[in-house]
């Protein structure tokens, strides 16, 4: 396999705009620099997540500290820039984003450095040629959530609640419908996708209407959860579907009761495979997506890059999506995956 360097300095030849760009090779031990997101180890949230895969790489690749070196930022673009630029200035090779939080700080400075590599966790939006994009199939993990939900509602009725700051939204919840729909052709499926900086009036309108299973992808904060507790009752119950490690919220014990499941991104695999390459000196993945070109690597149910964690009762759904999971993996059902 070649080389990440090899395919960077290839890419950038081939570019009109950087032809004179020479290959670059060192001799120097490659290093990796992770950039956390907000509040970093102990997040209970994505950089937790990384932070998993990041251990293990470097107890199964024997790395140090001074192989591997770990930044948290405090949020502001500013900040964001300048984190990765110091790492980028002390010799890192690799730099390793977190979250799409980073999204623009990592297009500024991959272009300032083109002789490095970038990666970023859970964003597939940059098309720079020296940046790879490590995400996770948002809609196939609407479609299991589909699933699960048709399978919990004793109405018939389902909701899909989508964060208006996800482009792929949309499309998710027609994976949702698509996904609920397998189980019970003739379920009843709201899909909204709110204006609001709350998603307590839809939640409302959803649960009057008899909708008794909800999936969202909200991130914002736990309002979700917040505005969905009380509306659980033992005359009218609710159950919710949610997102690990995004809504970090699901993970309190408030959740216990009414949430069934919540589809879950493995951002550990995605950080381990980011170290792994990269000290390895070999490229993640493929094209993404042309025109523009975004690289890098798509987790999906097939390598177990995500799935569905199963709680409370939904636990009793578990060969129901065992079995669906194992129908995506062979790629016969169709759906939107980028």
């Amino acid at each position: 396999m070649a080389s990440r360097k090899w395919l960077i300095s290839t890419l950038l030849t081939l570019s009109l705009s950087l032809a004179l760009v020479p290959a670059v090779h060192s001799a120097s031990p490659i290093k990796v620099g992770i950039a956390y997101d907000v509040g970093g180890r102990g997040d209970k949230a994505i950089n937790d997540a990384v932070a998993m895969g990041v251990d293990l790489a470097k107890k199964n690749l024997k790395l140090t500290a001074l192989d591997v070196r770990e930044m948290v930022t405090d949020g502001s673009e500013k900040d964001r820039s300048r984190r990765l630029r110091f790492l980028a200035n002390s010799g890192y090779s690799t730099i390793v984003a977190v979250g799409g939080g980073y999204r623009q700080a990592v297009k500024t400075v991959s272009m300032e450095f083109p002789q490095l590599s970038f990666d970023i966790i859970d964003d597939g939006s940059i098309s720079n040629l020296n940046v790879q994009s490590l995400i996770f199939d948002n809609q196939q993990g609407a479609y299991l959530a589909g699933a699960l939900a048709a399978s919990a509602s004793k109405t018939n009725k389902v909701g899909f609640i989508g964060d208006v700051i996800f482009p792929s939204s949309p499309a998710q919840g027609a994976a949702f419908a698509q996904g609920a729909k397998s189980v019970k052709p003739k379920i009843s499926v709201t899909i909204t996708i709110p204006l609001e900086a709350s998603t307590e009036p839809t939640l409302f309108t959803m649960h009057s209407a008899g909708v008794d299973v909800i999936y969202s992808n909200w991130e914002k904060n736990s309002d979700f959860l917040d505005a969905a507790i009380p509306l659980n009752t033992k005359k009218n119950p609710l159950s919710l579907i949610g997102v690990l490690p995004d809504q970090y919220w699901l993970q309190s014990s408030r959740s216990k009761g009414i949430l069934i499941g919540a589809f879950t991104k493995h951002a550990e695999s995605a950080a381990y495979d980011a170290i792994w390459y990269a000290i390895k000196d070999q490229p993640i993945g493929d094209v993404l997506q042309e025109n523009p070109n975004i690289y890098g690597k798509l987790y999906s149910v097939k390598d177990a890059g995500i799935g569905m964690a199963l709680v409370g009762d939904g636990a009793r759904y578990s060969a129901l999506i065992k079995s669906v999971s194992s129908v995506l993996k062979t790629g016969k059902i169709k759906i939107a995956s980028f």
